[in-house]
This record gives C-alpha cells, structure tokens and sequence, in this order.
C-alpha cells in the first residue's frame, strides 16, 4: 500500500478511494500550554500526562504530544532535558505508544533594542530521546494578550530561527535517532522545508504537521487546505491540526485526502461550541468514529511506525 503520493492529483485520489486508503494516526496534543482554568481536564503533572497517554492510546491514539510542567508548579512550563526525559520514561512505563515531544524555549535579551514585546529561541532536546519530535522552521509573531502569550496585558511574542538553526535542529535530531515533525504555519515555511530537503538533513518520508488558524499563520479554509496540499513535496506523510473548534473540520479533510490527524486539548478545550469537552478522550474517540465512517481505519502503534518509517 502507498503511504505517500500527489495528494493533489485527482487521478492518484479517485484511486487510493477505489482501492483503501491507508490506516489514519492519530496524534493526541494533551496539554499544550493550556491551564486548568480552562478546562479542569488538562492534564498538567507528569503523572496526569501519562494517565492521560494511556488512556488515549486506550482509545486508539498512536502517538502522544506533551509540552512538559515544572515539578513543584504544573503551572509553569519546563524546558529542560532532564525533564522531558523524565516524563518520556513515565509515558512509556504506562503506554505503549510513540512519544512526540514539543521544542524548549530559550529567552533572547531584547531590553534597549527597541524591540516592543519579547524574543524567543526554540532548541530541539533531542537527548530527551522521544521518538518524534516538533521541528518549527521559522519565525512566528503573536500578539499580546492573546491566550497564548498569556492573555491579560501579556506582551507580544516574536519565535527566532533562521534556516541554519532549521538544518541544525533536523541535523541534532537525527544523530539522535528521533523523527523531525516539521510544522507549516504558513506558505513561507514551505520555502524552509524545500532547503531542508535539498540540504539532506531530513529523511523520507517527510513527516508534517500543517498548522491552520495559529497567528501570523495560514487560515483555516479549504482554500488554505487545497494551497498547501499543492505544494507538499513528493514523499510526504501530512499530518493537521488546527485551534479552536475548526480543529475538526480541517482534520475531516486531511481523512478525505489521505492524510491524518492531531486532536487534542492543546489545539481545543471545546467539545463544541459552550461545551468544554470532557477529556481528550472524548476527541479521540469523535475523529476516530468520523474516520471510520469515512472509509479509514485508525492505525496502530505498529502501522503508525512503518508508515513514518520509524524502528
């Protein structure tokens, strides 16, 4: 079976339906930077994460996305190695699936450059030894008081990496045996990805994770969707995402086209609209019903491997 073809070609399309397409993964975004206060389900401690990992793949998730917590403070964010290795080992000793670790934050120094808002650097923690891990190709901006700066009369938020902190970060990561998820906010990471590719510091097949509806990104819309369905290239394994409640939406047309999907309290703390959704549980189990009933089964730890080509 073809894991990977033109997924903008309409003969190779009425195909792959004539014929099944592959299995759908399933990635699950458990926390985020999400907080209790939003919804009491985010699981924030170590050990929530891993309960919550077990009962997602329970539910037939393959792979687990976690953005790790202080100790002493789940409120606060952790970014070091030892941390994130800490809760690795944690998920796994319940969970047999595959471990996706978010990149560390490091603070840039901006006071006196006229900069209005706050500099950040994301680093890979390849050491952490996950089996895949988030690979951001380019800046992003936010703006302040947004709920991912932090709300309120929080800053604006400005991510740096250039192209070579692109190719180091793929080139860190695999001398570490773990899997680049490159993500596409926007077209111009495309540009990112194709340097990437012609510099072989990525292996195939591609493994993408297409953000729709972050800030200063690429809008939720089957316009958006189709764009940058044109423009993956050849040997890709397309994943998508979005925030908020269009989050479902964009993944019933990434299970249309071939491709699959993240779900999660990451990217929404709504099961619909007014309606907190009860767990991350609850969204496994809603895009794992719309993927069957759309002709897809859902893959398994095993299936999810050899389809992302991972030992």
């Amino acid at each position: 079976m073809d894991y990977s073809w033109n997924y903008a070609n309409q003969k190779e399309y009425i195909g792959h339906v004539e014929s099944g397409m592959p299995p759908v993964i399933i990635s699950v975004a458990i926390t985020g930077t999400n907080q209790k206060s939003g919804n009491p389900a985010v699981p924030v401690s170590a050990e929530e994460q891993a309960d919550e990992a077990l009962a997602v793949f329970e539910a037939g998730a393959s792979i687990v996305h976690f953005h790790a917590r202080q100790p002493d403070d789940p409120s606060e964010f952790a970014h070091s190695i030892d941390r994130y290795r800490e809760i690795n080992d944690l998920i796994r000793s319940k969970a047999p699936m595959l471990v996706d670790n978010s990149q560390g934050v490091l603070d840039l120094p901006s006071e006196g450059s006229g900069l209005l808002g706050t500099a950040h650097f994301v680093v890979p923690q390849a050491e952490a030894e996950p089996d895949i891990m988030a690979l951001n190709p380019g800046p992003m901006t936010f703006r302040g008081g947004a709920a991912y700066t932090g709300g309120g009369d929080s800053p604006s938020k400005v991510f740096i990496s250039t192209f070579d902190d692109a190719e180091q970060a793929a080139n860190r990561l695999r001398d570490n045996g773990v899997k680049p998820q490159v993500f596409i906010y926007h077209p111009g990471h495309l540009d990112v990805l194709d340097y990437l590719i012609s510099r072989d510091a990525l292996e195939k097949p591609y493994f993408l994770q297409l953000v729709f509806g972050q800030e200063s990104g690429i809008a939720m819309s089957m316009e958006s969707f189709n764009y940058t369905l044109r423009n993956l290239p050849d040997d890709s394994i397309f994943q998508t995402c979005a925030l908020g409640l269009e989050a479902v939406q964009v993944n019933t047309m990434a299970i249309l086209s071939g491709g699959h999907v993240r779900t999660g309290l990451e990217d929404c703390l709504h099961y619909q609209r007014g309606e907190l959704a009860q767990s991350n549980v609850q969204l496994v189990e809603r895009i794992s019903r719309i993927a069957k009933d759309l002709g897809r089964q859902v893959a398994t730890v095993e299936e999810t491997k050899e389809i992302l080509q991972i030992a």
